[in-house]
């Protein structure tokens, strides 16, 4: 029995790999789709490098600028919040100028009404109806107690007049009869009621027609 066994023959020998390899698989994924051939489909160590890059032969693909700067859904939103703030900047600026037309027109109304009030006034300050409304009916200072000038004033004191002189009458006439000529008890003689003479009527009253002469008894 020979305890000896023959060398193996066709024996694949492997050159070994370190451990480099074996801890990197992505790698190793890279390296051979690198090497791959198969149909059409070209692998290319700048976009299996990036896994984002896109081959600029695709329909799809665009350039920085072009993908920065495009109408993109950012870029929409963007146009949509810009339409909403001019939408509102829109709105404020037209109430703003309702608010400014409406306190123009107001001032203007004020201005006009100033306008024509300060008339009013300056055609009373030229006319003096104004003044009228102050002035008394009665032709008698009630602070000096004075009758005043004119005809009105001299009617109001004849007839002021007429009315004391009736008064002393109707005194005289009741304390007559009432009374004797003395004192029953005293014995003296009773005191007499001076009464003022008749008035007579002013010369301005006289020239006057006999409906403004007219003085109420």
């Amino acid at each position: 029995q020979n305890d000896k066994m023959d060398p193996p023959t066709n024996v694949r020998n492997i050159k070994p790999r370190g451990r480099s390899m074996a801890r990197y698989r992505e790698g190793i994924e890279k390296q051979r789709l690198a090497q791959r051939r198969s149909q059409f489909v070209r692998h290319d160590p700048k976009i299996i490098n990036n896994a984002l890059g896109i081959d600029e032969r695709a329909p799809f693909h665009q350039n920085e600028q072009q993908r920065l700067f495009s109408t993109g859904a950012a870029d929409e939103e963007k146009v949509r919040r810009d339409a909403r703030k001019s939408r509102s900047r829109q709105i404020c600026n037209a109430k703003r100028g309702v608010r400014i037309n409406t306190e123009k027109n107001r001032w203007k109304y004020e201005e006009r009404k100033f306008d024509i009030q300060e008339k009013r006034m300056q055609r009373f300050r030229d006319t003096g109806r104004k003044a009228l409304a102050n002035k008394s009916c009665v032709p008698y200072d009630t602070v000096t107690h004075r009758f005043k000038d004119g005809a009105d004033a001299q009617r109001l004191q004849y007839r002021e007049e007429k009315f004391r002189h009736k008064a002393k009458l109707r005194e005289n006439h009741l304390y007559g009869r009432q009374n004797g000529s003395y004192n029953p008890i005293t014995g003296a003689d009773m005191r007499k009621i001076v009464v003022p003479p008749r008035p007579t009527t002013p010369q301005a009253l006289k020239n006057m027609p006999a409906w403004q002469r007219v003085v109420h008894r």
